[in-house]
């Protein structure tokens, strides 16, 4: 594995950038200048004097083992979650949110990618899109959370508004005319959805959305602060009225709430209970003599409430329970999502909150525990469990199958340190007078091998930089499960590889493998152990950053990834302050045009 070629020591070299011209698909070259800068060729979290995080030229570093094949500015800068799918003709898009639009890419020929579509939506801030197929037609469903004023164009919108704060449905079968279908706002969460998640349960789509309440909980009926609203996708054409074409024409009855899942209080340690995003997975497991085969559940990510697991098995539904469904859906109808009347729980049925204990004061850090550190192993951003059962017998973990699932941070700022990724093995479960209890439990953490090296923000000893909040942290991941056999095996065998696609703000793209992080060679040693386990990183670049007309993300740093995601065999990033960066990691090629 070529990861393992990370040297363990430093050296320092001269890189001279003189005159160079860098030309990325017939867009605008780079600035044509000369540089001389001073950097650890082996450590790509730049922060030395005289570097310029908005400068792309000084960002063209790597492992040789990924390549970049394409940039695409978009049509605006301000982007954020990617998604990419193939379409039932066989074509591929990759759909990107942003802060007053979303954008249509064709990917097909990934070395040459063109937007074909755009959908504008001037007043809010987008953050999150998620692509559905259904009955022959396609949706991107988004939501719009005004947290950014300063980007509003025109510079108007309040959180009282309910078109800033809602979950919109589109309909892009037609990629160049992308067209409004409906859109659900949520009185019960008033400060509007942070991030989404689309699953069918039993043939009917449903969307799970994040809403992190800043203010206003209700603590008179026991409602936690944030949650996660449960709809039903009205998408039946007839049921629906969605008439193709027509605007608006589905309004008020393709999105339907039927209920919520909430974090208890009395079940975590206190402080700022935040939900930032979830995933939902139908349990891979074979065994129908364990109490989650068939069923579906919720892996949501809290600051300082960490991993959280919810059954959303018996929501409320059309088909499986009708007379239920009716009751759900008309009352948080009627009463727009209040919790009087929108009263389907789902239960939570496990957690993990056992953060790395850094301080070693005997209690996990966090906000509450103390050594916080900005959230460096506390701020739980985004959770997501692994696609299939692992058969992890070959590097002694278990002769049983094991469902994993990682868990990235999100650091506002640190003293020391970037961002801690987790590893979690979620298969243990116990069952206690009939109710069911994941029992997770920490397999490996890891962080950017030189993060002991550095610090970033207004807590940064060496250089107390408010403006460089976020700096080097993670934000989202997404993982690929390989089948392997002798001549595509990249790691230790066992016929399937695993790997984890990081995307951290200014420390760009990075790729782990799972094999390695369940069984390094020394586990004591965490640098040895983060490098070893690393099979690339890459620091994508394109155009020059330009500064953002914002009110909270004001960067113009290259790269500044939101997002990365891995579909069949490409990798895309999203980058807020450039556009879309497509690249190709070597031993993903033989899965092109593979689903992995």
């Amino acid at each position: 594995m070529r990861g393992k070629e990370i040297a363990l020591t430093f050296f320092l070299v001269l890189l001279m950038v003189s005159s160079a011209m860098y030309v990325f698909s017939g867009e605008e070259t780079l600035d044509n200048e000369i540089n001389s800068v001073i950097f650890d060729s082996e450590d790509p979290l730049f922060q030395h004097e005289g570097h310029d995080h908005s400068n792309a030229s000084q960002h063209m570093v790597g492992t040789d083992n990924i390549e970049q094949l394409d940039f695409n500015p978009l049509t605006t800068n301000g982007n954020a979650e990617v998604q990419v799918a193939t379409t039932p003709d066989g074509e591929t898009y990759a759909y990107l949110a942003g802060w007053n639009d979303m954008h249509i890419v064709d990917v097909t020929d990934p070395t040459n990618t063109t937007v074909v579509g755009k959908y504008n939506d001037p007043n809010t801030q987008v953050l999150d899109v998620k692509y559905i197929e259904y009955n022959g037609r396609e949706y991107i469903v988004q939501q719009n959370q005004l947290i950014d004023p300063g980007y509003a164009d025109p510079n108007v919108g309040q959180w009282s508004d309910p078109a800033q704060v809602s979950v919109t449905l589109i309909d892009v079968t037609d990629k160049t005319n992308p067209t409004y279908i409906d859109s659900w706002y949520d009185v019960d969460h008033p400060s509007g959805p942070h991030n989404l998640y689309t699953h069918m349960i039993d043939g009917e789509w449903y969307l799970f959305v994040a809403n992190p309440d800043y203010e206003a909980c209700n603590d008179a009926i026991d409602e936690a602060c944030g949650g996660v609203t449960i709809a039903h996708m009205n998408l039946d054409g007839s049921a629906a009225r969605n008439l193709p074409g027509v605007p608006g024409s589905g309004q008020g009855h393709t999105i339907i709430k039927v209920g919520e899942y909430e974090v208890a209080w009395e079940h975590t340690r206190g402080g700022w209970i935040y939900i930032h995003d979830m995933t939902v997975q139908l349990w891979p497991g074979e065994d129908q003599n364990d109490p989650r085969y068939g069923r579906t559940f919720i892996y949501g990510s809290y600051w300082e409430a960490g991993l959280r697991i919810a059954d959303v098995t018996d929501v409320p539904h059309p088909v499986n329970s009708p007379e239920e469904y009716a009751v759900h859906a008309t009352l948080c109808k009627t009463g727009v999502g209040n919790p009087v009347q929108c009263r389907w729980r789902a239960e939570e049925v496990g957690m993990w909150m056992d953060f790395l204990d850094l301080d070693e004061d005997g209690q996990p850090d966090s906000g509450t525990t103390g050594n916080e550190n900005g959230g460096r192993v506390s701020y739980i951003h985004y959770a997501e469990p692994y696609p299939e059962m692992l058969d992890l017998s070959h590097v002694g973990y278990s002769d049983e199958p094991v469902h994993l699932t990682t868990a990235a941070v999100e650091v506002l700022s640190t003293s020391v340190g970037t961002g801690i990724i987790y590893l979690l093995d979620t298969t243990d479960y116990t069952m206690i007078d009939g109710q069911l209890r994941f029992e997770p439990k920490l397999v490996r953490d890891w962080e950017i091998p030189w993060a002991e090296d550095h610090c970033y923000g207004a807590d940064c000893p060496i250089n107390p930089d408010g403006d460089e909040w976020l700096l080097f942290s993670p934000h989202n991941l997404d993982s690929a499960y390989f089948e392997t056999d002798e001549s595509t095996d990249q790691s230790h065998g066992g016929g399937w590889d695993g790997r984890l696609y990081i995307s951290h703000y200014h420390a760009g793209l990075w790729v782990l493998d799972i094999e390695t992080l369940v069984s390094p060679t020394n586990p004591n040693n965490k640098f040895a152990t983060y490098s070893e386990a690393t099979v690339a990183w890459y620091l994508p670049h394109g155009d020059n950053g330009v500064i953002l007309e914002s009110d909270f993300y004001e960067f113009s740093w290259v790269p500044f990834l939101w997002a990365v995601e891995h579909h069949n065999g490409i990798t895309y990033a999203s980058c807020i302050s450039t556009g879309l960066y497509v690249m190709q990691l070597d031993i993903d090629m033989p899965y092109l045009g593979t689903t992995v």
